[in-house]
């Protein structure tokens, strides 16, 4: 399983995506550490990966909204999508959103929907 990328720049941000493979799809968690939802939200996004097998093609990014509000904001325009957190944005295999999700609507369900 590979490891879950921690973006604390913006450069580190335009690198990952510069650098994506064509075979790859990229899911971007966005989360606050003073909200309880974040926390609640973030279990079952980490229990939901920790479950994948190793050739699922999938890179994973994590975002702290608060430490990280420019790289949080970069995304968002980049990807024109509404800034929200919690938030997942998943990247299809083309760099596009292929779908993205905040608060409760995320749950290992949601996240399996979208294999």
């Amino acid at each position: 399983m590979q490891d879950i990328i921690e973006l604390k720049n913006i450069e580190q941000w335009e690198e990952l995506r510069k650098n994506l493979s064509q075979k790859d799809e990229l899911v971007i968690f966005k989360f606050s550490p003073l909200c309880s939802i974040s926390s609640m939200v973030e279990q079952d996004f980490t229990t939901w990966r920790s479950s994948l097998t190793d050739d699922s093609n999938l890179k994973f990014a994590k975002v702290n909204v608060i430490n990280r509000r420019d790289v949080s904001r970069k995304i968002a325009d980049d990807l024109e999508v509404l800034h929200q957190s919690p938030q997942v944005i998943w990247m299809s295999k083309n760099s596009e959103v292929k779908w993205t999700a905040s608060h409760l609507d995320i749950s290992k369900e949601s996240l399996t929907a979208h294999l």
